[in-house]
């Protein structure tokens, strides 16, 4: 006896909407920032983030503007590059980097993403052996 052919199965997707908090993408945004090579710190993008960087208050969202239009990300980063590290690679890596992570992780299109080098940090070298 022969089975009659499977009818597709179609998953129904209930009604309604989903928003991802600009939070929520500033956070996936700081993860896939820190991962990259040659970057050693976000910089502050307004007055208040500075100040608080300077009283210690860290922020997961300083050195991000998100911005969401008609379901795209763009993406506005600033960062710390470490010193002898090629500049513009470092911050083509950083938006490739970027885009992957969001749209991987969220599923939600990125448009743009500019990165602004706001400046650049020497590591601290180990002092040589015999030396104070």
């Amino acid at each position: 006896m022969a089975l009659p052919d499977a009818l597709p199965v179609t998953p129904s997707i209930p009604a309604g909407r989903v928003d991802v908090a600009d939070s929520a993408i500033a956070a996936v945004v700081h993860s896939a920032v820190m991962s990259c090579y040659g970057i050693v710190d976000m910089a502050p993008r307004t007055v208040r983030s500075a100040i608080g960087k300077r009283l210690g208050i860290t922020s997961r969202r300083r050195g991000i503007a998100v911005h969401v239009e008609d379901g795209r990300v763009l993406v506005e980063l600033s960062v710390v590059v470490e010193y002898g590290t090629p500049i513009f690679t470092v911050a083509r890596n950083v938006m490739k980097t970027v885009q992957f992570q969001v749209e991987r992780t969220l599923g939600m299109p990125v448009e743009r993403v500019d990165v602004s080098v706001e400046g650049l940090r020497v590591s601290a070298v180990a002092p040589a052996r015999g030396r104070p």
